[in-house]
């Protein structure tokens, strides 16, 4: 909001060169006051445009660990270097909430600024401009009114004398020109000198008011030059407080984009680094071979004789077994795996033991270990563990929670990387390294 003219803004780009001290052109100094306000429209809509650029790649992270988070789950990879591609996930669900945070910061620390500063040092008049630029502009205006008056007189007395010059030095051309000629006569003669000496006494009035009018102004230019100097350090002063102030804004911008000091993000690639190191072929390789290799355990076909209790149970349908009823009486027992292993717990005893089934399990086709139900966990005393970073769930069945929050845990950390774990009410999963026992 300007309150001047489009026709003064073109006069500025013509007139650049032009001394601060002519008349008008204290108006490049005013408009610059209003241009202070448009910049600070400029520098929010440049620092909203940035956090939406963080904001969009947040969310591009966070689709793209999902979408990987789920191919991984369903794909073939397993134990330690599965922990190693999910990292690489978790690297960007956490970087997902650092960019999310910049987002936030910039349009609530820094954004928020500027349009608070910009608020209480432009004030809206009620018809056109702002009260500080109409201020500044009306005070220039003042201090260069008697000096501007003085100035045209003497533009007027330079007109004058500079015509009176033209009009002696034609006058002189003609008495020369008469004194010549000899068909004028003497009276004729006499007329045309009588004009060229009314012509230099009008040259001499004329010059001597011109020089009086030029002397009317140099007195008056220490007066001129004080008051000017006067207005034009109040728009020195605030254009002093605007880049100041920008500065600061943009150091506040510089803090909130530095990641190099952040020290969560730091964290980030250390615990990445972690847990690739941790990766493990051979411990993978023994795990392979311990759940579904030449390390399980087997209950083998053996003959039983025939007997009611026995046949009754070979005529029930199998459920999750290999094989069944060997022809002509012959059983063949049923048979179950060691448990399940974590990718990252190797240190389960049946780890290394070709555990037999148990005599429950042997006796039972349809034995399957219960999962314990929400209401008991509601009850079940857990471990209480302290959250390490943010965590925002995805899925329904996931907990979400803040760094530094303190909530229980009731199962350790399974194949995929989850805890089961208990806040307030609430049962759900989280990422095993997202808290640490306290």
């Amino acid at each position: 909001m300007s309150v001047h003219s489009a026709d003064h803004a073109t006069d500025f780009s013509l007139d650049s060169q032009k001394s601060f001290w002519e008349v008008g052109q204290y108006r490049r100094t005013v408009k610059r006051l209003d241009d202070g306000y448009e910049m600070c429209n400029k520098l929010m809509m440049l620092l909203q445009e940035r956090a939406e650029i963080e904001k969009k790649y947040a969310k591009s992270l966070k689709q793209w660990s999902k979408k990987w988070n789920e191919i991984i789950e369903k794909g073939p990879e397993y134990g330690t270097n599965k922990s190693a591609w999910k990292a690489t996930l978790t690297e960007a669900d956490r970087r997902h909430d650092e960019h999310r945070d910049i987002c936030t910061r910039l349009n609530g620390e820094v954004v928020a600024s500027i349009k608070s500063w910009q608020k209480e040092n432009y004030h809206k008049k009620m018809m056109n401009g702002f009260k500080e630029t109409i201020d500044l502009e009306e005070g220039f205006r003042k201090a260069q009114k008697h000096w501007a008056a003085l100035l045209k007189k003497a533009h007027q007395s330079q007109k004058n004398y500079y015509a009176c010059c033209k009009a002696e030095k034609t006058a002189e051309l003609q008495e020369k020109a008469a004194e010549g000629d000899s068909t004028l006569s003497p009276d004729q003669v006499k007329k045309i000198q009588d004009k060229r000496d009314k012509c230099t006494q009008d040259t001499n009035k004329a010059k001597d008011k011109y020089e009086s009018s030029i002397e009317d102004i140099n007195e008056h230019n220490p007066r001129y030059i004080e008051d000017m100097t006067v207005q034009f350090k109040k728009a020195q002063d605030y254009e002093r407080a605007r880049l100041k102030f920008f500065k600061e804004a943009l150091i506040a911008t510089h803090k909130v984009l530095d990641l190099s000091v952040n020290e969560k993000f730091a964290e980030i690639y250390t615990d990445f680094m972690n847990t690739l190191q941790n990766s493990d072929s051979e411990k993978d390789l023994k795990w392979w071979s311990a759940n579904h290799g030449i390390n399980m355990s087997m209950n083998w076909p053996a003959f039983e004789e025939y007997s009611e209790q026995v046949h009754a149970i070979t005529k029930k349908p199998s459920k999750g077994n290999v094989g069944g009823t060997g022809g002509d009486g012959v059983v063949v027992a049923s048979f179950k795996s060691t448990s399940e292993f974590s990718n990252q717990d190797y240190n389960d005893p049946a780890y290394n033991t070709n555990s037999p089934a148990s005599p429950e399990d042997e006796n039972n086709d349809f034995a399957y270990d219960a999962e314990e139900d929400d209401d008991a966990l509601m009850n079940k005393p857990g471990v209480q563990v302290k959250a390490l970073y943010d965590y925002d769930g995805v899925e329904e069945d996931e907990l979400s929670f803040h760094a530094g929050d303190i909530f229980v845990k009731l199962e350790d950390e399974d194949e995929q990387g989850w805890c089961k774990g208990r806040i307030n009410d609430q049962i759900g999963l989280y990422p095993a390294n997202y808290a640490a026992p306290i």
